[in-house]
């Protein structure tokens, strides 16, 4: 198991440890790309994402993970390469979809793997402590990108470029360099529908599993999606430009801390989280009010909050699905989910914001994650109340 978890750590770190991050909308920039054609490259990316993530999840569950994942990171190198080679609209879009398909065989695919990894050897109850380090792993990877790009560009896109795949290299020999693990269930002979509809069938008519689904993508949407606009409420709150990498430095590291000692809440009640949820609301209507130095604070916790909310719920879908067979479909049904909500948050408060701001866009959202805590605050007390009656 040590050998095991020091390669998945290693797959986590490395293929976050991508330099290009933090630059890449910069890079469309200097190259010509105009403003439309930079936001149509997000969307390739999203939408490749979003339509192959529970297909992704049904071959997971068909053929080796470990092989599937190796596969993902070399489509995102060879993506990288058509960037180096090809810097222009078409080489960019080229390189999205590829990075979209390595992001849909890989969300669902990594963690059924390492769950049943840990089965394998009945140590699944340790999935969430694990889960929480190879997590953690992705902040402070993020937060390395941020600093080797700002040392790295001096020298160039290219070479930026040619660090990241350096990097993805790595990931990809440490995936593929992993054991055979015995399959604890075969699913090589099902046919590809039958295995959708059984792992589809899990996820919607099993109550216990879809209200975890759900409550879990509404987290991870939040979070994910807001995250795009918290340079643009920092800006507002007076933060300079390097300052902003500062604060972006510190939102990785709470987020990183968070993911990590998350196992410490797993035995709290589902009450708990779902009045953090609502919760959540009121701390980012009170920061945007405020809107000073210490809204910075708030937002922070706000992501901390969020960060913990969503480790707990993924870990709680995972001991809740009954079968090996169906997990990387059931967890990538959870990914589809949360790109649906991705995609209706970014409108929706892209939408408020041209009406009327920013800042009234981040209290609707408030309103709203207000709204769906109380909701589920309400649902769990009544479960509770029947339960004891």
């Amino acid at each position: 198991m040590k050998n095991f978890l020091l390669k998945i750590y290693s797959f986590s770190l490395f293929s976050d440890l991508v330099f290009i991050y933090p630059i890449y909308t910069i890079m469309f920039a200097d190259n010509g790309l105009s403003p439309v054609e930079i936001s149509t490259l997000l969307v390739i990316w999203v939408v490749t994402a979003f339509v192959l993530e529970v297909p992704s999840g049904v071959i997971a569950d068909k053929y080796s993970r470990k092989h599937i994942l190796f596969f993902a990171e070399l489509a995102r190198i060879i993506g990288y390469i058509f960037w180096i080679v090809m810097p222009n609209f078409v080489g960019y879009a080229v390189g999205f979809i590829l990075w979209g398909i390595k992001g849909a065989f890989t969300s669902g695919t990594f963690e059924a793997l390492v769950y049943d990894e840990l089965k394998a050897n009945k140590q699944e109850k340790k999935y969430l402590k694990v889960s929480g380090i190879f997590q953690s792993l992705h902040y402070f990877a993020f937060i390395f990108a941020g600093l080797g790009a700002s040392i790295s560009i001096k020298y160039g896109y290219n070479f930026v470029l040619m660090i990241s795949i350096i990097s993805l290299i790595i990931s990809s020999v440490s995936i593929i360099s992993l054991p055979h693990v015995a399959i604890v269930e075969s699913t090589g002979e099902k046919k590809y529908f039958k295995l959708l509809k059984e792992g589809l069938n899990k996820a919607i008519r099993v109550p216990s599993i879809l209200k975890i689904i759900i409550f879990a993508a509404l987290a991870h949407a939040f979070f994910g999606s807001l995250d795009e606009y918290w340079s643009i409420f920092a800006s507002s709150v007076g933060v300079s430009k390097s300052g902003l990498g500062i604060f972006f430095v510190c939102y990785g590291l709470v987020q990183a801390i968070s993911s990590l000692i998350a196992y410490k809440f797993e035995s709290m009640r589902s009450q708990f989280f779902s009045f953090l949820f609502l919760l959540n609301g009121l701390i980012l209507i009170i920061g945007v009010r405020l809107l000073n130095m210490s809204s910075l604070l708030l937002i922070l916790l706000f992501n901390f909050s969020f960060e913990l909310i969503y480790s707990v719920s993924n870990s709680q879908l995972q001991h809740a699905i009954p079968s090996e067979r169906v997990r990387a479909t059931i967890t990538s049904v959870k990914g589809f989910l949360v790109n649906l909500l991705i995609i209706a948050i970014i409108i929706a408060f892209g939408y408020v914001s041209q009406l009327y701001d920013y800042n009234t866009g981040f209290i609707v959202m408030g309103f709203v994650i207000c709204f769906i805590g109380l909701i589920y605050t309400l649902f769990n007390n009544r479960l509770n109340y029947q339960s004891h009656k």
